[in-house]
């Protein structure tokens, strides 16, 4: 028996190694490619697409929407699209907006109260309904008030959108 031991160690040793061998791409063990359950949309007529969550009340008041108390936080998103050509701004389609979730048109303007050369996007939510969105950078969106004001968050959420990307 003492001399069997070490014999299968030494057998059950050069099985493993001879099973073993690099890991191989596989569509099972392949990172995905995009980091939303539905995809992000990319291509020249796409300007950006940004996502974040924030908080309820403050936002929807503010876009003379109903809101019920117990609404903390939505995860909203926003595609802008653009001219692939002249880069002019064409439509927007938003989610989790409430009433105002869907396409319309978005303008390029310039100016809040405290920055006159802000760059700030416009989304036509109807005829008499505006979005703002402050420009921070290539990556960040600020939502402003109906004034082009900050909107002030919480300890838990802000007014912030970030860039999603693949």
């Amino acid at each position: 028996m003492q001399k069997i031991f070490p014999l299968l160690i030494i057998i059950y040793s050069s099985t493993l190694s001879v099973s073993a061998g690099a890991q191989t791409l596989s569509m099972s063990n392949k990172p995905s490619q995009t980091s939303s359950r539905n995809g992000i949309e990319t291509g020249p007529f796409v300007f950006g697409v940004f996502v974040g969550r924030i908080p309820c009340q403050e936002l929807m008041t503010d876009l003379n929407t109903p809101v019920i108390k117990e609404c903390t936080k939505r995860k909203v998103g926003l595609t802008l699209y653009h001219d692939s050509v002249t880069h002019k701004p064409t439509t927007y389609k938003t989610f989790g907006m409430g009433k105002w979730s869907g396409k319309g048109k978005w303008h390029i303007l310039h100016g809040t109260p405290t920055d006159p050369s802000a760059t700030v996007f416009q989304l036509e939510l109807d005829v008499k309904t505006s979005l703002f969105f402050l420009k921070a950078d290539d990556n960040v969106l600020f939502i402003l008030d109906r004034n082009r004001n900050f909107l002030i968050g919480n300890a838990d959420y802000s007014y912030t959108l970030n860039r999603a990307e693949n």
